[in-house]
């Protein structure tokens, strides 16, 4: 507590004062105390607290909201635990044995081949004759097989690859099922399943959807670290023309050919490899080639958002400048601001062509558009190529497999949880984070203070600062420092709430928890070395369990402290990924 006084009159106020201040300590030291339980230190401060602001019990007419809801918070059907075993005690009360055991009974696929060696859930694919799989790629499936669809083509294409397509209900065209009718317009699929039966009226479309888009369940990118090295050294260019090519498809839904010849038009010397506009011949090694060139054209066949393929990949292979028709946001994908150039629509050439002129011209300026060769890629690049440490098929199963158990807890079986533990004015709140390319959560605690820290400012300048309010217990200081300042006759000023309950409260409890467990990131022996850092970890981004990654990379953020502290309200025992970088 400090005081600033001003005046004679100042020193006359003080004695009247001196019983508010008593008041103050004598809250405090019962808030302190936290040996009582939470509902009982509740209604006697509360009750002391109104008996001098309003002159009536709590129990009447003039008790308080947040009062009556302490109570109720204690009357639950948990027991409250001893003092200082809340963690303890959450630990054991939010415990669950989850009906199947992943490494005892795996997640079985049907299709395809196990081309991976560890996940960290169990996991096969494959035919067993004894048990239904958990899923199969194709669709349609049996009742009780999540049909899956793997693909990276261009929805542009395929139309089934379009997400919203692929989630479509299907309806038959007829009772006997003989075939499907799709809408909107769509391959006429069979509806025999391949073993007999058929499929019920209103049946769903692909469960799970793996595609170059990150808005898939389980995104299928051309990027790895281990399929491309990224960080090769950039070697001399030493060809004369400023940019390769290689397009071997003349028909592409897109603009690139008008493109490539309106580079050639603005000055631009180009040497094309493949099939369209070829003046070189291309039975030579694309990377090993491009790696001469200051330029290369990684022009798509269409453009789609996420839709980037390896002419993009193999251009930062060969260290050469990408220059992009394709995906709109391709610039997500950039290892560093400026090290790609985009033409987005064919009035963009001419300017694109103009860049590519300077830098060419201007070594300095062009060897800054490399400088991630040397000093790293940007921690956003990192984030996106990491998630291909975890190979497809296994993020597959884990996606499953954390599906099967969301579906368990829905159950009205399932056990109810505390999922936090109230004790004097702190609340304890029990969550739980994995790292992306896991699946099982480890437990983390937050916690939650009530009280808050109170600025009043008198007319004489009396200042009181750093004291907390316990009125109530209800976490309601704000409004106790309304009625204290009503009371004395003071201004209220601010009031600054004491709460862990925020993001940076959530990053620094992750951090100190996967540290304790000397936790090892998931891309650590993929990266190239020069780019794994060391063993500090380094969060990239923590968000919500169930968000696409284009969301979880790019788009979701909580709407201030207020939106996730009721997200974790609303969500008990809330899960969350974390990314390291």
């Amino acid at each position: 507590m400090a005081l600033k006084l001003g005046g004679e009159n100042s020193r006359k106020k003080w004695a009247n004062l001196m019983p508010v201040f008593m008041l103050l300590v004598v809250i405090a030291e019962i808030a302190f105390l936290g040996r009582l339980d939470m509902a009982e230190n509740a209604a006697f401060v509360n009750s002391w607290a109104d008996s001098l602001f309003h002159g009536s019990s709590p129990s009447g007419a003039g008790a308080s909201a947040d009062a009556e809801s302490a109570r109720r918070r204690t009357s639950s059907s948990f027991p409250v635990p001893e003092v200082g075993t809340c963690e303890r005690w959450l630990e054991e009360e939010d415990t669950v044995v989850y009906s199947r055991d992943f490494d005892k009974d795996p997640i079985l696929i049907s299709g395809g081949d196990q081309d991976w060696h560890t996940c960290s859930v169990g996991c096969r694919f494959g035919f067993n004759p004894v048990r239904k799989p958990d899923a199969a790629f194709g669709w349609p499936q049996k009742h009780g097989v999540a049909a899956v669809l793997r693909s990276m083509e261009s929805s542009q294409y395929y139309a089934e690859n379009n997400i919203a397509n692929a989630r479509r209900w299907f309806e038959p065209a007829n009772k006997n099922c003989s075939s499907l009718a799709l809408t909107p317009p769509l391959p006429v699929c069979g509806c025999v399943f391949e073993g007999g039966g058929g499929i019920e009226p209103d049946m769903r479309g692909y469960d799970v959807i793996m595609t170059t888009s990150l808005s898939s369940d389980v995104p299928v990118g051309y990027f790895s670290w281990a399929e491309y090295e990224i960080m090769a050294p950039v070697q001399p260019k030493t060809e004369a023309a400023l940019a390769a090519a290689f397009i071997s498809n003349c028909g592409a839904r897109n603009f690139r050919l008008q493109a490539l010849e309106a580079l050639e038009k603005a000055g631009i010397k180009l040497d094309s490899y493949g099939g369209c506009h070829r003046n070189r011949d291309g039975q030579v090694d694309k990377v090993e080639t491009l790696k001469r060139y200051k330029f290369s054209l990684a022009f798509e066949n269409s453009n789609e958002e996420d839709y980037v393929t390896e002419k993009f990949f193999q251009s930062l292979v060969a260290g050469t400048i990408p220059v992009v028709i394709g995906a709109p946001n391709i610039m997500d994908f950039a290892p560093a601001p400026g090290s790609v150039l985009h033409i987005k629509e064919l009035k963009d050439v001419d300017s694109v062509a103009k860049t590519m002129k300077y830098l060419g011209e201007h070594p300095d300026a062009y060897n800054q558009s490399l400088r991630w060769k040397y000093e790293g890629p940007s921690d956003s690049f990192k984030a996106l190529v990491d998630m291909a440490a975890v190979h497809s098929s296994c993020r597959l199963c884990i996606h499953l497999a954390t599906k099967i158990r969301e579906d368990e807890e829905k159950g009205s079986g399932f056990k109810k949880r505390p999922c936090k533990c109230s004790r004097g004015s702190e609340t304890i709140y029990h969550i739980y984070v994995r790292e992306r390319g896991r699946f099982q959560m480890e437990s983390i605690f937050l916690r939650s203070k009530s009280p808050a820290h109170v600025v009043i400012v008198s007319g004489d300048e009396v200042v009181i600062w750093g004291v907390e309010l316990f009125l109530a217990g209800s976490g309601n200081g704000e409004q106790g420092a309304l009625e204290l300042s009503k009371h004395v006759g003071w201004t209220f000023k601010d009031c600054i709430r004491s709460s862990n309950l925020t993001m940076e409260a959530l990053e620094a409890a992750v951090l100190n928890k996967f540290n304790e467990l000397r936790h090892v990131p998931i891309w650590k022996p993929e990266r190239p070395e020069s780019i794994r850092g060391g063993d500090e970890l380094k969060i990239y981004r923590i968000y919500p369990l169930g968000l696409t990654q284009r969301q979880a990379l790019y788009s979701f953020m909580f709407q201030g402290e207020s939106d996730f502290k009721n997200h974790i309200e609303r969500n008990p025992c809330s899960r969350f990924e974390v990314i390291f970088v």
